[in-house]
């Protein structure tokens, strides 16, 4: 007989390691046939044994000669009864894999997109060349005195027309519409277009075209597109391409701004202050008034005593976060009120949690100590925090320009069709 499954309880079913082992009668059988359990309650002996209504033959493995060790296990795996047994080495439970297609290049969406915005602008402009020439005769049709049987036939021949011009328009649109949604969501930095149109504004577009091929199709397309359904589409097509082309320039401005950032090549050995502080000043103006970062000395120097407050630091830490493609661990809550020392304290130990929180970097300050200026190595240490801090954020930043800048590198695919002479 063939084993049987096993109803599992529910914790059980929910385990992988347990479902994959298969059914228990299949494990019972395995053990049994194999001896694998010899000595610990099942005692492995020669001759024939008789398990319920089906008699087994068991094999001697001791005194079994080495010609025939290898092939025996699977010959006298055998029974006389009704039905066959499954080999040991086959499994009554197969988990299929799952494979993961690789998301999609972005440079391949945006030339998909941009060929099926092509295609819907065409058609949209072959309707509007066809509607002027199509309502004078409709007019004229209606003004004639044929006969109902002829403006019948007359409407019919019209309408036959719009409803294949109609399912035309209504393919495309709906290819650039699949188009615009698979760039939207496959795109691998979604910020820097709802920096240009929010998401709700492109998701408002989406809804609005798509109601209005569905209104289209509704009426069967009777009468052809109608003006404000033309414009609907018209207007949808041209801001997706307005927002491509300021992606674009959004794009070429950022290059520029990074070929001015001395700060992210070059070898700074001996010079660690001056690059950090080139590197603060990119992404917050205020700190551009500050004075020279020099190397610390008894006396506190006036660069890290103008951050004593913390606030600037908080400033900084909020503009490096949004810069960043791992947008979370912003500081939310902050005193910008400095009138008392212990607000500037909780603004430093802000601003050293947020530091572990999100750039995973551990720093060692008596923030007590720095306010109130009563350890004299605390401007030491004070330094030292923010070049530790400072070169773990600008690492960070400094692999996603540069990954963004490889991306941004990569040639549109170009399809190339030679025609015989």
């Amino acid at each position: 007989m063939r084993p049987q499954g096993t109803d599992f309880a529910d914790s059980a079913r929910n385990r992988d390691s347990v479902m994959s082992l298969g059914s228990i009668a299949h494990m019972q059988h395995y053990f049994a046939r194999t001896g694998l359990l010899d000595g610990k309650g099942a005692q492995l002996s020669s001759g024939r044994k008789k398990l319920g209504d089906v008699t087994v033959t068991i094999v001697d493995q001791e005194n079994m000669s080495p010609e025939t060790e290898n092939t025996s296990f699977l010959q006298n795996w055998s029974a006389t009864g009704d039905g066959i047994f499954l080999p040991p080495t086959v499994s009554t439970y197969k988990e299929k894999p799952i494979y993961a297609q690789p998301p999609p290049d972005v440079t391949v969406l945006r030339r998909e997109l941009n060929e099926s915005l092509d295609d819907a602008r065409k058609v949209m402009e072959e309707v509007k060349a066809h509607s002027t020439m199509v309502c004078p005769l409709l007019d004229f049709v209606r003004d004639s005195e044929g006969t109902s049987e002829t403006k019948a036939s007359e409407h019919h021949e019209h309408q036959g027309f719009f409803e294949i011009q109609g399912l035309h328009i209504l393919d495309l649109v709906t290819l650039a519409i699949r188009a615009a949604k698979n760039y939207y969501t496959c795109h691998n930095n979604p910020q820097k277009l709802y920096s240009i149109r929010s998401e709700r504004e492109i998701r408002a577009d989406l809804y609005q075209v798509m109601d209005t091929l569905k209104r289209m199709a509704n009426r069967e397309f009777r009468g052809g597109m109608r003006d404000q359904e033309q414009q609907s589409i018209v207007d949808w097509v041209q801001s997706i391409e307005r927002l491509l082309r300021d992606e674009q320039e959004s794009e070429r401005k950022e290059q520029e701004m990074l070929e001015q950032w001395t700060w992210l090549r070059g070898d700074w050995t001996g010079r660690e202050r001056e690059r950090e502080q080139l590197f603060f000043n990119s992404f917050d103006p205020d700190m551009q008034s500050l004075p020279e970062w020099t190397a610390p000395t008894e006396e506190p120097s006036p660069f890290p005593k103008s951050l004593q407050s913390g606030i600037r630091l908080v400033h900084l830490h909020n503009s490096l976060v949004k810069r960043s493609k791992r947008r979370f661990g912003d500081i939310t809550t902050f005193h910008a009120d400095l009138n008392k020392p212990y607000r500037c304290a909780d603004n430093l130990r802000y601003w050293m949690k947020a530091a572990e929180l999100r750039w995973e970097v551990k720093l060692s300050l008596n923030v007590f100590d720095l306010v109130y200026e009563k350890q004299p190595d605390v401007w030491q240490m004070f330094d030292a925090a923010l070049l530790k801090w400072s070169a773990a954020v600008r690492e960070e930043l400094t692999n996603e320009l540069f990954a963004e800048k490889e991306a941004g590198h990569q040639t549109l695919p170009q399809l190339q069709i030679d025609a015989d002479d």
